[in-house]
């Protein structure tokens, strides 16, 4: 955050005037066919996002089934941010995210942070697919989120898939109101996806789609490629896969390229040589009795899937310590293990460990400007930290959605007066409150919430709010409850949309006997104890729904298109070599191996930004990924090796 961007976010949220290329939105977008309304964004927006100036929200009605004449419509939730560029490329970036069930309308500065590498040259739309995030009106089994409230929030996946579980009542519920489940799938979210740029005035635009955003990526290319500039695929989902039966594959290679690339490494190797034995050994041995402990807890062999999900989602050298954990686990002991679970491996780049680990040879005057200069840098951040909270203060205050005090006030209050509330009020509490995401809004529902939980002594004031809301802060609180349920309960929600949409379309494509064939040909068979854990009950879950296989979803897509496939060696999500795989049948496809990155891979390096960067800039240039030789794994060689 610079000064630059500081004051220009002060003057923004300070000036009357309003964004001009919004100025269409409100006043219902570019298409007639499909609705649009703006709507106050969640919060938090994030510190240099104004509303109405450089992020706006909303939804987009599009048909529940594109291919009926005078189907019925659904909202899609939306947020539109802008680029920085007085001159943006015409050609804005949407977001095809992860699940399927995941979201990125109630989590704005989390995905603008992610593409803000896009945002010097391009708009960034996100959207929340059918059924998912907060545009799951018409999916949301709004009487069982409630009385289920805590087991959604705390979402235990061995009790939630069964036939009496809260997803199965979910399910029946979903069902009961008539809603056809059919149409929830992705050859319709890649139609809703060329809706939502009619609506919002691009007719050309590139798409970035993640884990299972892939798999919506590809269906675009062969069901709704109108205006698709290009594509690119981060952490692939190849639709000709079974990807639930594979669902070990990703950690079978992403192990593999640990041993491959320690077998590459001289000093590795030497240190190392029998690795992939030495994995099968400590597989064998976290199988035996008595089982090995970690911080006084038992481990057993799922321990190898846990490590290789840890290293999946940090960004930091977790490989490295890899083949020493194996070792040691294979002679039964866990001490590199215990501190590199702990971090006790990170370097965290204080002053004085940034001194410590480089000033090697420095001389007194050039120690003390890299010492001063450091300290600068310490102060700079908790400088920046407070102004960001300054500026999200501002923001709402000055909302051009309305304002919104009042509503924030009852906000505060009513959390102040939760937090007083012990156990059992405060769930009672929670499940109405809950309730009102299902609902229209109603000023009469607010006031019977708080004459039903909150005390006497607080409920004047608490109710003279309540009076003094306009319409607007009335639907802004209905709106911060949709948001704030989906927040608690967005994992078990998310797996909820996920059978909706894997069950019907994925099934009979993957079966129980697949799983077993895939399992039996495993390179590290280790891995099949944790896999198979998670894996399993969702078949018995999509036992529950009807099947609607779609003929042809699962055949390879080819298409002209230029498609940027990114894969990285450390993900345990999605095979890292399906970016080679799925580009066979793209004749504009290009594929780029990142090692040392797990899911989402533009999350891990500079260089994986950079690479997709480039490719959207000039899609039909070829890519120049010699970065990715760079973030090869250094391995940790312990000292009696060296």
């Amino acid at each position: 955050m610079s000064p630059d961007q500081i004051v220009a976010t002060v003057i923004a949220l300070m000036s009357s005037v309003t964004e001009p290329a919004f100025d269409a939105l409100k006043d219902g977008g570019y298409d007639d066919l499909y609705q649009l309304t703006v709507e106050a964004c969640p919060r938090p927006l994030g510190p240099l996002e104004v509303e109405g100036k450089t992020v706006i929200c909303g939804r987009i009605d599009v048909p529940e089934d594109h291919q009926a004449q005078g189907s019925a419509t659904i909202p899609l939730a939306f947020a539109v941010l802008k680029s920085r560029s007085t001159a943006p490329a015409p050609d804005p970036v949407i977001y095809l995210h992860g699940g399927p069930g995941g979201y990125t309308v109630q989590k704005i500065p989390m995905n603008a942070s992610l593409f803000d590498f896009l945002r010097d040259r391009r708009d960034i739309v996100l959207f929340d697919q059918r059924g998912a995030g907060i545009s799951d009106r018409t999916i949301a089994c709004y009487s069982e989120l409630a009385a289920d409230f805590m087991q959604f929030a705390k979402a235990d996946e061995e009790k939630m898939f069964g036939s009496d579980d809260p997803l199965a009542k979910c399910l029946a519920e979903t069902v009961a109101s008539g809603i056809d489940l059919s149409l929830y799938n992705t050859t319709q979210s890649a139609r809703d996806v060329r809706a939502i740029m009619d609506a919002l005035g691009y007719p050309t635009y590139n798409a970035f789609g993640i884990s299972y955003g892939t798999k919506l990526g590809q269906e675009l290319l062969r069901t709704a490629p109108e205006g698709l500039r290009s594509l690119v695929i981060d952490s692939i989902s190849r639709v000709d896969s079974p990807a639930y039966d594979t669902n070990g594959v990703p950690s079978d290679q992403a192990l593999g390229w640990v041993v491959d690339y320690c077998m590459e490494d001289e000093a590795c190797a030497a240190a190392f040589p029998d690795l992939e034995e030495t994995i099968h050994a400590a597989g064998r041995r976290l199988a035996e009795d008595p089982k090995l402990t970690l911080s006084g807890e038992e481990i057993g062999p799922d321990m190898i899937t846990d490590l290789l999900d840890a290293s999946n989602g940090r960004a930091m050298p977790f490989t490295a310590y890899l083949p020493q954990v194996f070792t040691e686990l294979a002679a039964g002991q866990t001490s590199t293990l215990e501190k590199l679970l702990a971090g006790g491996f990170n370097f965290i780049p204080t002053t004085d460990a940034i001194l410590t680990r480089y000033d090697t040879g420095l001389g007194t005057l050039d120690r003390t400007i890299a010492e001063v200069a450091l300290r600068e840098v310490e102060q700079m951040r908790s400088a920046e930290a407070a102004v960001a909270k300054l500026l999200s203060t501002l923001s709402d205050d000055l909302a051009s959605s309305g304002a919104l005090n009042t509503e924030a006030l009852l906000d505060e209050a009513l959390s102040e007066v939760a937090q007083t509330m012990d156990a059992d009020t405060l769930l009672a509490f929670l499940r109405d409150y809950a309730m009102f995401i299902g609902r229209s809004p109603d000023r009469a529902d607010i006031e019977a919430l708080v004459a039903k939980h909150v005390p006497d002594i607080e409920k004047p004031r608490i109710l003279g709010l309540v009076s003094a809301m306009t319409d607007e802060d009335v639907a802004a609180f209905y709106q911060r409850a949709r948001v704030d349920a989906a927040n608690l309960t967005s994992r078990s929600r998310m797996m909820f949309t996920l059978g909706i949409i894997a069950c019907q379309e994925d099934f009979p494509f993957n079966t129980r006997e697949g799983y077993d064939a895939v399992a039996a040909d495993y390179r590290f068979p280790s891995i099949d104890s944790g896999v198979r854990k998670s894996t399993i009950p969702l078949y018995g879950f999509c036992d529950l729904f009807e099947k609607h296989p779609r003929p042809g979803f699962h055949e390879p897509v080819s298409s002209d298109i230029p498609v940027l496939a990114m894969s990285g060696t450390k993900d345990t999500q999605t095979n890292p070599d399906a970016a080679e795989m799925v580009v066979r049948t793209l004749s504009n496809g290009q594929a780029t191996l990142f090692p040392e990155a797990g899911h989402a891979v533009i999350q891990f390096s500079q260089c994986a930004k950079d690479v997709a960067l480039g490719f959207i800039e000039s899609p039909s240039a070829p890519v120049n990924a010699a970065c990715a030789a760079d973030l090869k794994p250094d391995f940790y060689i312990p000292p009696q090796s060296q």
